[in-house]
């Protein structure tokens, strides 16, 4: 998978691109700083039937994410983790793949993510891929897995960012899915 191609998605060349990444990056997160608000709505984009991605949800709003249909949740903050407990009550199962802010997990772990996500999702479940602010981590685990079902990596970084404006992948993110992509495509490869 060509990193040019997936930078295609959202690039505007120079100086303009760059102003136009820092705000939306900023705007996203004073949107992800306003739902922790009372009276907000969640952090959450509905991208299809089967996966959601966005930013943190409070405890106290963890039967909203049930109420959504979401049965399954991967958490990629390295800053705080979701309460397993509380999840697990509403029937709603955790996998935490810890990734610094602003990086992307490595291939091992969005491996490891679509490899857990996989098997739920066959049986009918709803994914919901998250970080602090829904910016990056989140939907590049999301991207992972949709690329994982069959779709091509650009394709799918365009529905997610027509369902998920907030989502701005940087360069060594859009790297991670690019080798993301690479790999997967040799597994399946391999296993055919």
């Amino acid at each position: 998978m060509s990193f040019t191609l997936l930078r295609e998605v959202h690039h505007v060349p120079g100086a303009k691109g760059w102003v136009r990444k820092q705000v939306l990056r900023s705007v996203a997160r004073c949107v992800e700083w306003t739902t922790k608000l009372p009276g907000r709505g969640l952090n959450v984009s509905r991208v299809n039937d089967w996966l959601h991605v966005g930013g943190a949800v409070s405890p106290s709003r963890y039967a909203e994410l049930k109420a959504r249909g979401i049965t399954a949740v991967i958490d990629l903050r390295a800053e705080r983790v979701d309460d397993a407990r509380a999840l697990a009550a509403l029937g709603i199962e955790l996998f935490e793949l810890p990734v610094t802010d602003r990086y992307p997990p490595s291939v091992a772990q969005l491996m490891k993510g679509v490899e857990w996500a996989l098997p739920r999702l066959e049986r009918g479940g709803v994914l919901y891929a998250h970080c602090e602010h829904g910016v990056g981590r989140g939907p590049l685990m999301g991207l992972a897995v949709m690329v994982a079902r069959g779709w091509e990596a650009p394709t799918a970084y365009r529905e997610l960012r027509h369902a998920r404006w907030q989502c701005t992948l940087n360069d060594r993110q859009l790297r991670g899915l690019a080798d993301f992509v690479e790999a997967w495509a040799a597994k399946t490869t391999r296993a055919a």
